[in-house]
């Protein structure tokens, strides 16, 4: 149930990782005196990062994460400036000890690397999705706009040719554009 948090110059205290991630690393921030907007994540002895700070749900148990009696050391993640083109980036994950060890410094900033790389990939393929939609809205644009020998129908035709569908690509019925009274009489009388 309980953790050792090392930091500083060789200080720890015990942690319950009985609770929630967000209330743990607020517990965290609180006990070191650090600010609430710091980022901070935990790693382990040999410098693995618990990536504690990415959980998509911070209400989860702490201890679904984290070892018990294993000793971790805190870590402040710093991103790029807010309003900059760098703004969401990983700049560097730095250990809270006064004398970190070279091969913990050297396995946090191969894993800072690592988290910026796949933060890259992940907007490079959001870009793909956004370009692709675009292309893909634009040409069934412009060939209702065209217009070919082939074909001798007005926009208007066309688009009364277009079927509506659901998620599965199954028709929808047709329905009345414009309702009469009777129409509306029908739907209160089923109620």
């Amino acid at each position: 149930m309980f953790i050792v948090i090392k930091h500083g110059d060789n200080q720890e205290f015990l942690v319950n990782t009985n609770c929630s991630i967000l209330l743990l690393l607020h517990y965290i921030r609180t006990k070191m005196g650090l600010r609430k907007t710091d980022t901070i994540d935990l790693c382990d002895e040999s410098g693995t990062l618990k990536l504690l700070f990415l959980s998509k749900t911070p209400t989860e148990y702490a201890s679904k994460f984290l070892t018990v009696r294993n000793t971790y050391y805190v870590c402040k993640v710093e991103r790029g400036a807010p309003g900059t083109r760098i703004e969401n980036s990983y700049k560097v994950v730095v250990p809270l000890l006064k004398h970190p060890e070279l091969e913990l410094l050297e396995a946090l900033r191969t894993q800072c690397d690592i988290l910026e790389k796949s933060r890259l990939k992940m907007l490079r393929a959001l870009e793909a999705k956004k370009l692709a939609a675009a292309e893909s809205s634009t040409n069934v644009s412009g060939r209702l706009l065209k217009g070919s020998t082939s074909q001798h129908f007005s926009l208007s035709q066309q688009k009364s040719k277009i079927v509506r569908t659901d998620e599965d690509g199954t028709p929808l019925p047709r329905r009345p554009i414009l309702k009469n009274r009777s129409d509306f009489g029908r739907k209160d009388r089923h109620r």
